[in-house]
């Protein structure tokens, strides 16, 4: 019976996730957006990681006081944070150490960061892993379960929050994600915003 709950909420999982990019795609997809405190956001998404991050990972989360607060759909970037997170579980080391932080860059915007101990992106896979359905490795999903879509939901998400996101990454000394926000502006009222058509 819990093999048939597992199994079923993952299809559960892999059919809102094809449901939500058909959305972006489109240019249907509706966020509603809020001034919102960093550490909200951040703790809310490693709330949601939790049943993963006690599998046997090492993991670390540090948050820099005196954040401004940041424009965005809460619950959006709650999945673009757990998006990373996840994968930097799936692709780290064994075991894997994941960290995440916050904190802001020198321009003076916020910068989120999720760090892996894995095996590293080549730098012509590097330009690629945000495309749809784009795998590093086609034997990886034998083993590694994933619908090819978390990246590219990851940017266009980034994108339309007016932010950008980066890989740095160097073949075995593992990968780091970083996305890059603008400060929210000193009157931000609450507003439903339509995501532009994925490019």
């Amino acid at each position: 019976m819990n093999l048939l709950l597992q199994e079923t909420e993952r299809l559960s999982r892999r059919i809102d996730r094809l449901l939500d990019w058909g959305r972006m795609e489109a240019g249907r997809k509706l966020y509603d957006l809020r001034a919102e405190q960093v550490a909200d956001v951040v703790k809310e998404a490693v709330e949601m990681f939790s049943p993963l991050r006690y599998q046997d990972i090492d993991f670390e989360c540090t948050i820099a006081d005196g954040l401004p607060p940041i424009y965005v759909d809460k619950a959006a970037f709650v999945d673009v944070i757990v998006n990373l997170l996840s994968n930097a579980q799936k692709y780290g080391g064994a075991p894997p150490r994941v960290r995440l932080s916050a904190s802001r860059s020198v321009d003076g915007q916020v910068a989120l960061a999720v760090q892996d101990n894995g095996d590293g992106i080549p730098l012509p896979e590097q330009r690629r892993i945000f495309d749809k359905f784009y795998r590093i490795d086609d034997r990886l999903s034998r083993v590694r379960e994933g619908s090819g879509l978390g990246l590219a939901i990851v940017k266009h998400t980034v994108r339309a929050h007016g932010g950008r996101v980066a890989v740095e990454s160097e073949r075995g000394k593992g990968s780091t994600f970083r996305v890059i926000l603008p400060p929210a502006p000193k009157e931000a009222p609450r507003r439903l915003s339509a995501a532009p058509a994925s490019r």
